[in-house]
């Protein structure tokens, strides 16, 4: 990905490095802390703030494949009107 910021921690390296060696299959927090990583989300959180678009999903993190497409904006759901009974 060209447009990533340099990562500036030895763990956020780590973390991006581990990230696409897992491919598709993603990474576990505790296969992260098996591995080395000490503070896990807080490399996961550097790797984001880098420009790295990560996705979790079943408790699993992978880097998003840069031809999919974004994911789809968080809707709010509707807000519930309470009517006075009467």
């Amino acid at each position: 990905m060209s447009a990533a910021r340099p990562l500036t921690t030895p763990d956020g390296r780590l973390a991006l490095r581990l990230l696409e060696e897992a491919g598709e299959k993603g990474l576990s927090v505790a296969e992260m802390r098996a591995e080395g990583l000490q503070m896990p989300a807080q490399a996961l959180y550097e790797v984001e703030l880098a420009g790295w678009p990560l996705v979790r999903k079943g408790g699993r993190t992978r880097l998003r494949p840069s031809d999919a497409p974004p994911p789809k904006p968080f809707e709010m759901p509707p807000k519930v009107r309470l009517v006075p009974r009467g």
